[in-house]
């Protein structure tokens, strides 16, 4: 894989050291020509056919789907993580209590809480949650396992195939968070035994803000009732029927109405992208990128909060050090971009990056320590 011809796409990162994709990451000019195509057709042409349109938005329904190894009628666009993490909530309301662990993102936990469920979380074990600990948390009440495969925070990668293979057996509700983990490593949705499944396509996915996609096992149809409906969540919408609502017997009734076009082809030529690149090398490279940085940051002595073994690894790296925050700030006035997180420093590197960024990342840290 030519490495600099995949850089090429991104022009951001020729101009920023960009190593922050956990809080957001450049989109590439692939995705920008596909999501300025629409406006552009608007602005010249006055108007694209639905047909024309529609079949661009199914067809990327078609690449989510074989992105996570989903079928394309399990997968529904949403605006942001929240948005169908929200969703999830309201379709299994009643159904059990629910077991998350302690630091995740508040978009995992919020629409539970929210809705009143008795959510238990679960504790870190040095920033990591064996199964074992998760299953300490499990009573006959438990019903629902809300995890993110990629903790934010620290960046444990949670083992999903074997989360999932517990889930199963206990007959739990596996539901899974990938905002931090989609675009950035293969995730198949069968072999983990995955209920539900959420993700945005602003971070890894290289797509920008105002989409994302949500999963929704097929085994689940029929069995759950959507919170909402609109004109298009019904079977024949052009019958434009106010009598007789017959709804979608697939996940795509909560697309209530006319949606994001240019969002969702932006995400189509992000997702291009990868599939160009290829996903098992997507992941190789992150993690050749962190193996780089981590042995360029061992002459600065900082406490690694991330699992660095295999197994548990992501693509985020945290260092606690003391003054995060300010040296955050003056790497960003550097022109290179982390993220401060509870008195701690996160890098997260992806294919946009090279080994130079790591260079000037670990050069601008050095000056500024030595400064303060």
């Amino acid at each position: 894989m030519d490495w600099n011809e995949v850089r090429d796409q991104f022009p951001a990162a020729k101009k920023t050291v960009c190593l922050n994709a956990a809080q957001r990451s450049p989109i590439s000019k692939l995705a920008a020509a596909e999501g300025k195509k629409y406006y552009d057709d608007l602005l010249n042409l006055g108007t694209v056919t639905l047909e024309e349109l529609n079949a661009k938005k199914e067809q990327t329904r078609k690449d989510v789907a074989e992105l996570i190894n989903a079928d394309a009628q399990e997968i529904a666009f949403t605006i942001n993580t929240s948005h169908g993490m929200n969703v999830i909530a309201d379709v299994l309301k009643g159904r059990g209590d629910v077991v998350t662990m302690r630091d995740e993102f508040p978009s995992s936990t919020i629409p539970w809480l929210y809705r009143k469920y008795n959510v238990v979380f679960v504790e870190p074990e040095k920033n990591r949650y064996p199964i074992e600990m998760i299953e300490k948390s499990i009573n006959e009440r438990t019903k629902i396992v809300v995890t993110s495969h990629v903790i934010s925070g620290t960046g444990f990668k949670q083992d999903l195939s074997e989360l999932g293979k517990f889930c199963k057996k206990r007959g739990l509700i596996f539901v899974v968070n990938a905002t931090q983990s989609a675009g950035a490593m293969p995730i198949d949705v069968k072999k983990s035994n995955i209920d539900f499944l959420v993700f945005a396509g602003y971070k890894w996915m290289m797509a920008g803000h105002g989409i994302g996609a949500l999963y929704v096992n097929k085994k689940w149809f029929g069995k759950i009732s959507y919170p909402a409906a609109g004109w298009l969540s019904v079977l024949n919408a052009h019958a434009m029927d106010n009598k007789n609502i017959a709804v979608k017997k697939d996940v795509s009734e909560i697309e209530l109405g006319v949606p994001q076009y240019p969002n969702i082809f932006a995400l189509s030529g992000s997702i291009s992208l990868l599939n160009k690149i290829g996903m098992e090398n997507v992941e190789r490279r992150i993690y050749e990128l962190e193996d780089y940085l981590l042995e360029k940051m061992k002459t600065m002595n900082l406490e690694i909060m991330s699992p660095i073994e295999k197994k548990n690894r992501s693509g985020i790296t945290v260092f606690r050090m003391k003054n995060a925050k300010d040296v955050v700030k003056q790497l960003k006035e550097r022109g290179v971009i982390v993220s401060f997180r509870d008195e701690s420093l996160r890098v997260s590197l992806h294919v946009y990056n090279n080994e130079d960024d790591v260079d000037r990342f670990v050069d601008e840290m050095k000056k500024i320590v030595k400064k303060s």
